[in-house]
């Protein structure tokens, strides 16, 4: 029983080294000698567990998968009992997305591995619980008759996953003195770039507050 322990701590420890690596490098810079330096193992105790880069690459995302499900359903329930709306749910969700990618590199990982991927195996960009999550959210908001008369649910979806990806991705830009605080004034280099120098959830509430107005009925005027 205890050496089995120490092997399962041993492979959890190479999976979070792994996941490091990967946010860090991308798939194609990391190599096995990389992540068994960063999980303090040998290498071949790392491949005693996974044989390749790419049996580890997929064990990777299947973490970061169960991760990012878990933080959307959890997010979606926290409505349940207060009469969430749909809209409600793919708010409150997204901003959870963006706090769980700023603080786990597994998650970030997954994201960034499956971008990666991608472009060798084009069946893995239907493989994403959140995504599948936003989708299903923007139907119930039509079915919910949320939407304003002819926005698509599936480009509302669309449109929603490229926020995330683009916030998700900006997090992996150097910090710059302006990331500090929001100004109320662009600053020159703002102006500029068309950048959001602020934090990522911060970024996400001002995307949010600039697109939710042309997705969704207007609040009824109160007499």
């Amino acid at each position: 029983m205890a050496i089995q322990q120490r092997a399962e701590r041993t492979r959890q420890e190479i999976l979070s080294a792994a996941a490091r690596v990967f946010d860090g490098l991308g798939y194609e810079r990391a190599s096995l000698a990389r992540i068994a330096g960063e999980a303090r193992v040998t290498t071949g105790a790392l491949v005693f567990h996974f044989a390749t880069k790419a049996d580890l690459a997929t064990a990777v995302r299947g973490r970061a998968r169960a991760v990012t499900r878990i933080t959307v359903e959890s997010a979606c329930l926290s409505t349940e009992g207060v009469g969430g709306t749909a809209i409600d749910k793919l708010v409150i969700a997204t901003h959870a997305l963006i706090r769980l990618f700023e603080t786990d590199p597994m998650a970030r990982a997954g994201e960034r591995l499956a971008r990666e991927l991608q472009l060798t195996d084009p069946g893995l960009s239907g493989d994403c619980p959140w995504r599948r999550e936003v989708a299903r959210l923007a139907r119930f908001a039509a079915a919910e008759k949320a939407l304003r008369p002819g926005v698509d649910a599936t480009a509302v979806a669309a449109l929603i996953g490229y926020v995330i990806t683009g916030v998700e991705l900006e997090m992996r830009c150097p910090s710059t003195p302006s990331d500090e605080a929001w100004s109320t004034e662009e600053e020159p280099r703002t102006a500029e770039t068309g950048a959001l120098h602020c934090p990522a959830e911060q970024r996400l509430g001002r995307i949010w507050k600039l697109i939710l107005p042309g997705l969704v009925h207007p609040a009824p005027q109160v007499p």
